[in-house]
């Protein structure tokens, strides 16, 4: 058996639910970390997605950020990133992802970008 473990928390902060991943985001844990975007959606806020204890991100977890992030907007909601260690940064930036989803170096930046949103509706 593989030790590629992924876990995921949703806790509710001030402006946004944050999404804790921790562990490898591939195509044998994005379901983990679909369910946890999943149920952040459902609460029915913004989210932050705290990439701080991901180790790895393949493919298939960028695809599944983007169709959270299309999903999340299709809802009046925001999602950003927070938080990637140097590996995932470097693939972060080599897609010129932050350009999709907005990266931010910490949870605290990441909440104070979304004062300005505008609240979502429940």
């Amino acid at each position: 058996m593989s030790s590629r473990l992924l876990t995921c928390q949703v806790d509710e902060a001030s402006l946004a639910n944050i999404v804790h991943p921790s562990g490898e985001v591939d195509l044998s844990t994005v379901s983990i970390l679909r369910q946890a975007l999943t149920t952040a959606l459902s609460l029915g806020r913004h989210v932050i997605v705290d990439l701080s204890d991901v180790t790895y991100i393949d493919s298939t977890g960028f695809r599944e950020l983007l169709a959270h992030r299309r999903i999340y907007r299709e809802n009046d909601r925001l999602m950003v990133l927070a938080n990637p260690q140097h590996q995932v940064q470097d693939v972060i930036d080599t897609l010129n992802f932050y350009q999709v989803i907005p990266v931010f170096p910490s949870i605290d930046t990441a909440q104070n970008s979304l004062k300005g949103a505008p609240r979502p509706a429940r």
